[in-house]
């Protein structure tokens, strides 16, 4: 005769949160019928199921894989700490603060709606791609390599200390020239380039090394009105920009001091002459009194390439 379970009095089966029974809570179990009882779950909680909560408290750590997450709470907050990488081939959606305390790499697009960084510097780059750097006057932002800006339509502001301390001067840069030289109207919001401000200074070099040229030569051979010198004269330098430079005058006899054996010679009697390498001195025998002889040692003193 098999066995048969007797109750004194009713069995009855209950479950909560997500458990489930047959018969219900409501429905009691007797030796009158015969009742196959059962107890299962709402969802699929084998290792192939998709499980999902509303809400998960934890006190410790969970092992995902091989891998160990480490949860814990730090003050208001919460940090998940994953002991590998973290990778998500999805989307994630965080409604608060969310806090990395090491690197974050993303490989695809990075979007959001305004992005603030601080401690190394401080920049904000807002929704209409306007970026604000630092938050205070005195940070400096140095740049190692090139900064490219193309298709200028606005301004570019220098804040600029005023010298006597009546608060800073704000000057509205509305273009950068690249001409060879600056143009009028002279004014402050229209800077120049290195290669204008290096052809604005170079015929200020030109005119103080010409000014400072000052070579002696001997003739080489003399006949009775013209001494002849291995040597070239100097030019006077020119600029291309008469606007701004005053023009020095052509190198000519008033630029020289000639001596025969000795003695200065008069200029309204001279004159000069450039003809290949050779510099020449014409003197006129009637107004200077005298005529040159071989003998005659004839010195130039002056403007000469070295």
């Amino acid at each position: 005769m098999p066995n048969i379970f007797v109750f004194d009095h009713p069995m009855y089966l209950s479950g909560s949160s997500g458990i489930l029974t047959n018969p219900t809570a409501r429905e009691p179990i007797l030796n009158s019928a015969n009742i196959t009882a059962s107890v299962f779950t709402e969802q699929d909680i084998t290792t192939s199921g998709s499980v999902i909560f509303n809400e998960s408290n934890f006190s410790g750590s969970i092992n995902v894989a091989n891998g160990k997450w480490l949860i814990q709470k730090v003050g208001d907050a919460v940090t998940i700490t994953p002991s590998g990488s973290f990778n998500i081939t999805g989307s994630i959606g965080v409604s608060q603060t969310f806090t990395g305390q090491q690197d974050i790499t993303i490989g695809g697009k990075f979007s959001a709606k305004e992005i603030a960084t601080e401690f190394i510097s401080a920049s904000v780059i807002f929704q209409s791609g306007s970026t604000k750097f630092g938050d205070t006057t005195d940070d400096k932002h140095p740049f190692t390599g090139s900064v490219s800006v193309g298709n200028i339509s606005r301004s570019l502001y220098l804040t600029i200390p005023n010298i006597d301390g009546s608060g800073p001067i704000v000057y509205d840069i509305n273009q950068i020239k690249n001409e060879p030289f600056p143009s009028p109207p002279y004014n402050q919001t229209q800077p120049i380039t290195e290669y204008a401000g290096a052809n604005l200074i170079a015929p200020f070099s030109a005119n103080q090394r010409y000014n400072r040229k000052c070579f002696a030569k001997k003739a080489i051979s003399t006949t009775t009105n013209i001494a002849t010198f291995n040597a070239e004269s100097a030019s006077a330098p020119r600029s291309d920009d008469t606007s701004l430079f005053e023009q020095l005058p052509p190198t000519s006899e008033n630029d020289f001091m000639f001596f025969r054996n000795g003695m200065i010679m008069e200029h309204d009697a001279l004159s000069i002459q450039q003809s290949g390498s050779l510099f020449l001195l014409t003197i006129n025998s009637a107004g200077l009194g005298y005529e040159l002889s071989v003998t005659d040692e004839i010195i130039a003193w002056g403007k000469f390439n070295s």
